[in-house]
């Protein structure tokens, strides 16, 4: 039979937080290819449609993405618990195996 292992450390926050952040950069880099031969009066650019689908759908996902970045990324980062928490937090196992050596 296995040991159960200690739980994992969660994951730092801001990790995801830049993973959105890019997303959201992308998204605006892809707007702007939409918008660059519309605003350049490009006769083989986008109609006025697909310019505002452009916009709704990039846009609207740029603003979202970069809004949960922003979030994620004021959140407070955990806090490492003390050696007395730690014991405290121990598995059963752990700690009875400590004792017999």
């Amino acid at each position: 039979m296995s040991k159960p292992q200690a739980p994992k450390e969660p994951i730092n926050p801001r990790v995801r937080a830049n993973i959105y952040g890019l997303a959201a950069l992308y998204l605006v880099y892809l707007f702007y290819q939409i918008a660059k031969p519309y605003l350049s009066q490009d006769p083989y650019g986008p109609t006025a449609g697909q310019f505002l689908l452009g916009l709704a759908v990039l846009g609207g996902g740029a603003i979202v993405l970069g809004l949960l970045a922003w979030k994620m990324y004021k959140v407070p980062l955990p806090e490492e618990p003390s050696d007395a928490e730690a014991e405290a937090n121990a598995l059963p196992e752990e700690a009875e195996e400590e004792e017999k050596d």
